[in-house]
């Protein structure tokens, strides 16, 4: 298709950032409205391509001038925003909070962001609304995009021309979706941000600027528009976080946008053409870099500094204000910077300037990085509660075994996972095997060990309960690799034969929080495979049946640790907040009536007891009872705090747990009985 100016594509990204908006803004009807970034793909492939193609075919094609296009188009209110949001960053976050955005300013300026954010928004990380410049993972995309597009585009047609150029793209496109389709539900992050995944939205405006295709009918082409906008419209309010997503669920809204794109090039004058031709929308669509740009990291600051997500009159009065920013940033930084006669003219020295802007940018972060926090202090309660949020042992850190992309030749070694005389040899007395909370538990236990000459284990993935007998579902997760972990810790506690297991898990997401995105389902028990909360606890009583039994069979003794109370907001956390804004009462952070633990935790607690009770050699432990006394649970002591977030133990809270005489001695009697012989515990 020719290249001029289409109104209607203004329009169409209006829809797009719009959406994206109104979904950041947290309001309910648009739940789906993350597709918007799919449609500013399509839009970028097919007006960039169909740019490149013309020039490619004329002969007047320059790398050089394409990169100096991209740096007019791009870098202007890209490091305009950036610099605002380092400054007003730096007013409201805590040190903790600054060291952690400082952290996303170079993978931003550099056009990595989104792989940076794809392996920094894991189990152990930040919230995606706690990131302010998180959208831009959508930008590097994009660049990195046409990193490689230009020059491809320029091989396949110096080598055959049209043809071979859209025979090439389209197989390109093809194995991009099949990829993205391959790990959407096992590597869903992955799947989300990375190019190899998404590569294939943009080549489908490509390959609509590259097509020779016969004229509609302008009748049969405003139909065609129609059911392109449904393709859009229907996602933005069905699709939701449950939605697989992207992979082949993000097919209608591409190939919406494409119909859309088409429609307008045959009939100008059709129902969608001209409603996206329509002032306001082709407006918005004009600031809608710029929008989507700023909204983002405004909502975000202003909700940590509010210490709450914003109402949707807060986050409407953002967006206006947005949108005012967004329309100054178009007239007085864009339009006229994104002329070839920006900066005298000269090419160089625009590129010069983009240069320039990247390497600032670098050293502002490197400089905030050194001093290590933003501008106002915060108190010595306040710095000892942001530091209990990196409290985490060594073992924590390095031997979680990652689910991406995980086989069983992947296991975290026994040399490095494993603290006490056996670890150099392979072998170990007791093993600690469960979810991200055994890692959480695991030093205390494991130091206690130590001091009686023997030898503990870690086995940890996050998100994968230690149970056999069925499968734990997530959204994005369909189970398969942590069965397969599971699998293969039974065969090594088979090889190993340790005298002790103990399993310990986050419990209460497989039972009293459980719901379609978060459940245990199971063929093995009638109705099991219904993906609810009731099924959920059912499913978990069997497998921790099925699981004792079979570990008995083996031969350890077992001991499952109930869970220890959650709290919300995470303790230490609200601390930090409380001392930093000043608004005192940080007391009441750390503590939460014993009955509201106990509602959250006590099912777990049940089953686990109910079913140690009916297999000799299986103890069952509360570690809500060395937490909570009387009628309070607490989360710490002064500047001791028991947990790094709202419900993983810290290291200190690991040791004050192995302290506990009723721990120690139910430890203590499985490993005599397991055939250990200490003779005391060396408190």
């Amino acid at each position: 298709m020719s290249l001029a100016y289409r109104s209607d594509i203004d329009g169409l990204r209006a829809i797009a950032v719009g959406s994206v908006v109104l979904f950041h803004a947290r309001i309910p009807p648009f739940t789906g409205g993350y597709i918007g970034v799919d449609v500013f793909f399509v839009i970028s492939g097919f007006l960039i391509t169909s740019i490149l193609h013309q020039e490619m075919t004329a002969g007047t094609y320059s790398l050089v001038d394409f990169y100096d296009r991209r740096i007019r188009r791009i870098f202007p209110a890209l490091f305009l925003m950036m610099a605002a949001t380092t400054l007003f960053a730096a007013l409201i976050l805590m040190p903790r909070q600054m060291q952690g955005y400082v952290g996303t300013l170079v993978p931003s300026a550099l056009f990595f962001a989104n792989i940076h954010f794809e392996s920094l928004l894991n189990y152990f990380g930040p919230a995606a609304d706690e990131v302010p410049l998180l959208h831009l993972w959508s930008l590097a995309v994009e660049e990195q995009f046409y990193i490689f597009f230009p020059l491809v585009l320029f091989v396949l047609m110096k080598l055959g021309g049209r043809k071979l150029a859209v025979g090439g793209l389209a197989l390109i496109a093809l194995a991009s979706l099949a990829y993205a389709e391959s790990i959407v539900e096992t590597e869903q992050s992955a799947a989300f941000f990375l190019l190899q995944s998404r590569a294939w939205e943009l080549l489908a405006g490509s390959l609509l600027a590259m097509v020779t295709l016969p004229r509609l009918p302008e009748k049969a082409a405003s139909w065609l528009g129609i059911a392109g906008a449904l393709a859009i419209v229907v996602p933005v309010f069905a699709y939701g976080k449950e939605t697989v997503f992207p992979g082949l669920w993000a097919l209608p809204p591409v190939l919406g946008a494409v119909a859309i794109i088409l429609s307008g090039g045959f009939a100008p004058n059709g129902i969608v053409a001209r409603v996206l031709s329509l002032k306001g929308m082709v407006y918005v669509g004009r600031i809608s870099y710029a929008l989507y740009l700023w909204h983002w990291p405004m909502l975000v600051l202003i909700a940590i500094w509010k210490g709450r997500h914003t109402t949707y009159i807060e986050s409407g009065i953002v967006i206006l204000v947005a949108g005012i920013i967004s329309a100054l940033s178009l007239k007085y930084v864009e339009a006229p910077l994104r002329r070839g006669s920006a900066l005298g003219g000269r090419r160089l020295m625009r590129i010069g300037a983009g240069a320039c802007a990247i390497l600032l940018t670098v050293g502002v972060a490197l400089a905030l990085q050194k001093a290590g926090r933003g501008v106002f202090p915060i108190s010595p309660l306040g710095a000892a509660a942001e530091a209990a949020a990196d409290d985490r042992s060594q073992f924590q850190r390095t031997c979680n075994n990652n689910a991406r992309f995980w086989t069983p030749d992947q296991m975290q070694p026994i040399a490095t996972c494993a603290l006490g005389p056996g670890a150099a040899k392979g072998s170990y007395d007791m093993l600690v095997w469960g979810d991200s909370h055994a890692g959480a538990t695991f030093l205390g236990i494991a130091e206690m060990a130590e001091k009686l000459g023997l030898t503990a284990r870690l086995q940890t993935m996050a998100g994968c309960p230690p149970l056999v007998g069925g499968i734990a579902r997530q959204d994005h997760n369909n189970g398969a690799v942590c069965a397969s972990y599971v699998a293969a810790v039974m065969d090594e506690i088979r090889r190993i034969k340790p005298k002790v297991v103990v399993l310990v898990g986050r419990w209460s997401i497989w039972t009293t929080r459980s719901s379609a995105g978060f459940s245990l389902i199971s063929s093995e028990i009638p109705g099991g495979m219904t993906r609810d909360r009731a099924t959920s606890k059912q499913v978990f009583a069997h497998m921790m049946e099925r699981t004792v039994a079979e570990l008995r069979q083996i031969g350890p003794q077992v001991i499952v640790l109930g869970q220890s109370p959650e709290y919300k907001p995470a303790p230490a956390g609200c601390v930090a907040t409380r001392e930093f804004n000043g608004t005192g009462g940080a007391e009441g952070c750390m503590s939460q009536p014993r009955a509201s633990a106990l509602d959250m935790v006590g099912f777990g607690n049940d089953v686990i007891t109910a079913t140690a009770g009916r297999h000799p050699g299986v103890s069952a432990f509360r570690m809500a009872d060395i937490f909570c006394r009387d009628d309070r649970c607490t989360a710490g002591e002064g500047t001791r705090f028991f947990y790094v977030d709202g419900d993983h133990l810290s290291v200190t809270g690991a040791r004050h747990a192995a302290e506990d005489k009723a721990l120690r001695q139910t430890l203590m009697q499985a490993l005599a009985v397991g055939g250990a012989t200490p003779a005391t515990a060396n408190d």
